[in-house]
């Protein structure tokens, strides 16, 4: 009858803290940050309270180079979201948990192999009589630090991801990814 006084009910589940896409300053204004490249970002701009401004009912992007952004610790904090670099749980932290629409912001970056392999992997954690089988002979270890955060995605979001890669291999072309259901209103 006291067994489980003072425990859990449930086995307690990690609290994971959601990562958002990165907001800095530049010289052109407040941006959220949605794509990085060797020498510039690419963002939505936004206005002084942090809301997207839209142009008929589209957010307004805008791309600066790196050194524009002027916050020294934004800009690491930017390199270090693009590279999913902060995988490695310290002590009385939680995991760190990218949202998927930061994932899928970032496809455009991977070559075929590593999207092959990231769609495997979402597959084989989303539904895993789905998966697809792709050879991959080269060295993808640097992906790893994808594989928690995909793990850590609700089973809609991994849906999402795997369709998301799923049309970017299809895609065959530097095309942008498309918006993800319920992009359309603003509910932030």
């Amino acid at each position: 009858m006291f067994a489980d006084y003072g425990q859990p009910s449930q086995a307690a589940q990690p609290s994971f803290v959601e990562i958002p896409n990165p907001r800095v300053t530049t010289t052109r204004g407040r941006m959220e940050v949605t794509d990085v490249r060797s020498e510039t970002v690419t963002g939505r701009l936004l206005d002084d309270q942090d809301n997207l401004i839209k142009e008929d009912g589209q957010p307004v992007y805008i791309c600066v180079r790196k050194h524009e952004i002027l916050c020294s610790t934004e800009r690491a904090d930017v390199m270090n979201w693009w590279e999913l670099g902060e995988q490695a749980l310290t002590p009385y932290t939680a995991p760190r948990k990218y949202s998927s629409e930061t994932i899928i912001n970032r496809l455009n970056g991977l070559n075929f192999d590593e999207l092959y392999v990231l769609r495997t992997f979402v597959c084989l954690e989303s539904d895993p009589f789905k998966a697809y089988s792709a050879t991959v002979n080269n060295d993808l270890s640097h992906l790893q630090p994808w594989f928690p955060t995909v793990r850590v995605l609700s089973r809609v979001e991994q849906n999402e991801l795997a369709s998301a890669l799923c049309w970017r291999i299809a895609s065959n072309s530097n095309a942008s990814i498309p918006p993800a259901p319920g992009d359309g209103r603003d509910d932030r």
